[in-house]
C-alpha cells in the first residue's frame, strides 16, 4: 500500500459495534420477536420477553423519541468531558434505549423529545469510532 493509502485506511471511521446502527437514513437497529412481536435494542438472537429460539427479525428503529427519565455525569474517567447527559429515551418504535443526549444539562427535562444523530463519538488507534446520540428536537417538547 502506498503512503496515501495507508493514511485513508487509518482514517477509516468504524462503528463502536458493528450491527448497532445504520449510517443511511440514520437508524439504530433492533429486533422484532417474530412470536410475541417485542422490540429489543441492541439486536439480539433470541427474545428476552417469551424466549423464543426462532431468530428474530432485524428491524430498523425510530429516529424520534421522549426522554422518559435522565442523569447528569459530573464524575467520568480520565479524557470524558464532564458534565454529560445519560437518558432513558422511550422511541415511537416502542423500545427503551440508553444513550447519551448531547445538550446543556440545564435545557433538558423529562418529557422532552428528541432525535438520534449518528456521528463520531471518539477515536481508536487511528480511526473515527461512529456511535449515537440524541440531540433536542428544536421548538418540541412532549409531555409523557
Amino acid at each position: 500500500m502506498s503512503e496515501i493509502e495507508l493514511q485513508q485506511h487509518a482514517a477509516a471511521p468504524r462503528p463502536i459495534r458493528e450491527g448497532l446502527m445504520q449510517m443511511e437514513p440514520p437508524r439504530l437497529i433492533g429486533t422484532r420477536c417474530s412470536e410475541c412481536g417485542t422490540v429489543t435494542f441492541p439486536a439480539r438472537e433470541f427474545c428476552p420477553a417469551c424466549d423464543s429460539e426462532i431468530l428474530p427479525a432485524r428491524i430498523p428503529l425510530s429516529e424520534s423519541g421522549i426522554i422518559y427519565s435522565y442523569t447528569v455525569v459530573y464524575q467520568a474517567p480520565p479524557g470524558r468531558k464532564t458534565p454529560y447527559v445519560l437518558a432513558y429515551v422511550d422511541l415511537e418504535s416502542g423500545v427503551r434505549v440508553l444513550a447519551q443526549i448531547d445538550t446543556d444539562p440545564q435545557q433538558l427535562a423529562i418529557g422532552s423529545a428528541v432525535t438520534l444523530d449518528i456521528r463520531a463519538v471518539g477515536h481508536e488507534n487511528g480511526h473515527p469510532l461512529i456511535g449515537y446520540v440524541f440531540v433536542p428536537k428544536r421548538n418540541a417538547k412532549e409531555a409523557i
